[in-house]
């Protein structure tokens, strides 16, 4: 399984540079993404009630469906990926995680792959490529 990180500040094109990952990945097998979000709801309200309840496993169902476990690591998320048979993981996030970064906007981080200004289908193909020789 091949992981990458896209980094970098708030509003700085990441979700878009991810959306167009995950079309152009679908074409060489299965695609997961992973998110960064720290202060989410899982970490207060209902979510964290049924967890700190003692709850093994939480599950939200709306427009799709959320899986939620006490663990909540980046290592068990990726365990929960390879079980599902996923070949390339998206994270979004995880500045400080061990992982090759896509970094946008210029922002300093371990690991950087290379860095984006723009979001294109050149940009996007040789990112591909990139992923592709992980």
């Amino acid at each position: 399984m091949k992981v990458v990180a896209v980094v970098g500040h708030h509003k700085s094109g990441k979700t878009t540079l991810i959306e167009a990952l995950v079309k152009a990945l679908k074409r060489h097998g299965r695609v997961g993404t992973v998110k960064h979000m720290p202060g989410h709801h899982v970490d207060h309200g209902d979510t964290h009630r049924h967890l700190m309840a003692g709850a093994d496993v939480v599950i939200g169902i709306g427009l799709g469906q959320i899986v939620v476990t006490p663990e909540g690591s980046l290592e068990s998320a990726l365990q929960e990926m390879q079980n599902r048979g996923i070949d390339f993981v998206i994270l979004e996030g995880f500045k400080s995680s061990q992982y090759p970064k896509i970094a946008i906007g210029g922002i300093d981080v371990p690991n950087k792959m290379c860095d984006v200004e723009a979001v294109n289908d050149s940009t996007v193909d040789h990112l591909v490529s990139m992923i592709l020789s992980l």
